[in-house]
C-alpha cells in the first residue's frame, strides 16, 4: 500500500495538487506502529489512538 500513497504524493508534488493524505491523517497512522508495540509490551492491551487534531475533526474545521 505504501507505494500507491508515495505515487499519489509524488503526483500531487509534480502537479502542484493538494497532498492526498494530511498531516493529521499521516501522524494518527505513523503512530500505530507505536501503538502496536506498546500494546504488545502490555500483553495485547488496547490502546487509543490519540488525536493529533485536538478535536478539530470532530468540528469540521480540518
Amino acid at each position: 500500500m505504501d507505494w500507491l500513497e508515495f505515487k499519489l504524493f509524488f503526483k500531487a508534488l509534480r502537479n502542484n495538487e493538494p497532498m492526498p493524505v494530511d498531516i493529521y491523517d499521516a501522524a494518527a497512522w505513523m503512530s500505530i506502529t507505536v501503538l502496536s508495540e506498546m500494546s504488545i509490551a502490555k500483553g495485547g492491551a488496547a490502546m487509543d489512538i490519540p488525536d493529533f487534531t485536538n478535536g478539530k475533526w470532530h468540528m469540521g474545521v480540518i
